[in-house]
């Protein structure tokens, strides 16, 4: 019914449509780049849309002397093979010369009487 008042209000919403228009394109423009293209040679397009230096990564290289752990893993396997067959390693010992046992003599025992009257 009042065609004024509307007016005011469409009005103030293009007003409110062309200012996030005009601050749109001015952040398009502000980029540096917008691919890698669009920097150097030495360069590459980041996310935050400028331009970065590649980094310089230094590769090392890994020639290190490497006997010392070797010596200590075979070491550590020599001693584990022998505390796992600790049982059947047998060491080599001069044999014990044994005395002959003389069958102890029981006197009460009957037998004993009866071999001797027989063997007399």
């Amino acid at each position: 019914m009042n065609k004024k008042g509307d007016g005011g209000l469409v009005a103030i919403v293009i007003i409110l449509i062309l200012v996030i228009f005009f601050g749109w394109l001015i952040n398009l423009n502000g980029r540096e780049c917008r691919s890698n293209k669009d920097c150097g040679n030495n360069s590459y397009c980041g996310s935050d849309f400028s331009c970065h230096e590649f980094p310089v990564i230094e590769k090392n290289s890994g020639n290190g002397n490497y006997v010392a752990p070797a010596i200590i893993i075979g070491l550590a396997l020599v001693i584990t093979a022998i505390i796992l067959r600790w049982d059947k390693i047998k060491f080599k010992t001069e044999p014990k010369k044994e005395e002959p046992k003389e069958e102890p003599v029981y006197h009460n025992y009957p037998l004993y009487y009866t071999e001797q009257i027989k063997s007399k």
